[in-house]
């Protein structure tokens, strides 16, 4: 098989892997909750990924100046330690990892509404603005109630019951948590500096953040120790592995050949994968409820992507959230 040959088929294979690898992030959250907290495989997770992201950047002499480190700490504190305690803390209290990753969804189409209030659409920060009372900012609202009609659809029953009311909150909490740093790094310039910023210092300098933020906290409640059983292990090696290195690598590949709307589109599919997959490796139920709430949910957030003019505009750049919407 000829090197043409290899790209032309990861061209085309790139997208599912991206579905697959994305979703991983909400099983390897359900993997390791038997065996371990919450903070305790953030931590270690990010012992493994953060020391690799540091060689990473140290090996191609890649240089931070205060300022960018200041916004990067602030952005990575809310979009990762923030985010993914969410996520993780969800899923301990019980949620079903498709649950979870329908909740973290909506966070394009919330980020998307409250920017239109700001009157800033997909291109703000560089020179162009969505008036307060377009076409578009009323079709990103729709988009937002029926996302949220979707989510009443797959968990509402079971919140009404008292089961998995907590799990929905923390799951709440985290997108919340995701969408403020996607609005704060929108509305908070990135500093002019000698040499360009990419997604892979945002994730170095983000990751070490991260990683400082979860050893207080494990430290702080006692969990810092990993368990004995080697299970923890296989689930950080599953999150290390598949979701991030997998995860960032496909979604990295994908946004620089076919651009930051598509990978954005795609990732809208990792729901009903992460339930898919959570089905099949841990028996969790898939009711019909459940997969109508992600049909729904699926039409919502696709609403509010923009449309084939806005997309045209923005392609030259990355959208500040596409990099942290998933564990």
């Amino acid at each position: 098989m000829t090197d043409r040959t290899r790209r032309s088929l990861l061209g085309h294979l790139a997208p599912a892997l991206l579905v697959v690898m994305w979703s991983s992030g909400f099983v390897g959250a359900t993997f390791a909750a038997p065996v371990a907290p919450a903070a305790t495989t953030l931590l270690w997770r990010y012992v493994v990924a953060g020391t690799l992201m540091v060689v990473v950047v140290l090996a191609l002499g890649r240089r931070y100046g205060a300022r960018y480190l200041r916004r990067e700490a602030v952005l990575g504190a809310l979009g990762q330690a923030g985010y993914l305690y969410g996520v993780f803390r969800a899923v301990e209290e019980g949620l079903p990892a498709g649950t979870a990753a329908l909740l973290a969804s909506l966070q394009p189409a919330l980020v998307a509404v409250v920017m239109s209030g700001f009157g800033r659409g997909r291109g703000a920060g560089r020179g162009r603005a969505v008036g307060r009372g377009s076409g578009g900012g009323r079709r990103q609202a729709v988009g937002l109630a029926v996302g949220f009609a979707g989510v009443a659809l797959a968990v509402g029953p079971d919140v009404a019951a008292g089961n998995g009311a907590a799990g929905a909150l923390w799951a709440v909490l985290g997108m919340l948590s995701l969408s403020a740093s996607t609005v704060l790094g929108d509305l908070w310039p990135a500093p002019d500096e000698p040499g360009e910023h990419d997604v892979l210092d945002s994730l170095a300098v983000q990751g070490v953040v991260a990683l400082g933020i979860f050893a207080v906290l494990a430290l702080a409640s006692g969990q810092a120790a990993p368990p004995a059983d080697p299970t923890f292990w296989l689930a950080i090696a599953w999150l290390v592995g598949l979701a991030f290195l997998g995860g960032y690598g496909m979604y990295l590949y994908v946004q620089r050949t076919r651009g930051p709307v598509a990978v954005s589109t795609w990732l809208y599919l990792t729901p009903a994968v992460s339930a898919a997959w959570a089905w099949a490796m841990f028996g969790q139920d898939l009711p019909l409820l459940t997969v109508a709430g992600f049909v729904v949910s699926l039409a919502g957030v696709l609403l509010t992507r923009p449309t084939r003019r806005a997309a045209d505009e923005t392609r030259p750049g990355v959208p500040a959230a596409s990099v942290r919407s998933g564990p």
